[in-house]
């Protein structure tokens, strides 16, 4: 009796140690956590996506006031905690990261003055993987 009480305490005990975390702490979703770091380097490509069209980078400037054929994304972090909350708004999302993700894949919902519509491809959906797209958007979150 006394090892199989012990065995039970050694399996809950591995259980507990398994589950880590503090009391009423829930884990990240691991679907909505991206890599910033293979995310930047998905940005700086040349090419992007299973039909190789153009990359970020061939658009978009990190630097500030550096226009290429979309806007730059100097500041784009801190644009995004906010834009979804702006008058005129025609989205769904309710955070930054889904308001970046949003932009990224139905890129007319919330159009940055001045660019034309119609530019920016609207296929990124189904041309990057979701861990594709969020380690892209967990990079643009550096992007403050």
């Amino acid at each position: 009796m006394n090892r199989m009480m012990c065995a039970v305490l050694c399996v809950v005990v591995l259980l507990l140690a398994a589950c880590g975390g503090q009391p009423g702490q829930s884990a990240p979703a691991a679907s909505a956590a991206g890599d910033a770091a293979a995310g930047q380097k998905l940005f700086e490509q040349a090419t992007i996506g299973k039909s190789s069209g153009p990359g970020c980078v061939t658009c978009h400037s990190v630097e500030p006031g550096k226009t290429l054929v979309g806007p730059t994304l100097a500041g784009i972090a801190t644009d995004a905690a906010g834009a979804f909350t702006e008058e005129g708004y025609g989205g769904t999302a309710k955070n930054a990261a889904d308001w970046l993700k949003e932009q990224i894949v139905n890129p007319e919902v919330d159009m940055v003055e001045g660019f034309p519509a119609g530019v920016m491809p609207n296929n990124f959906q189904t041309e990057l993987s979701p861990k594709e797209l969020n380690d892209l958007v967990a990079y643009l979150l550096t992007l403050k």
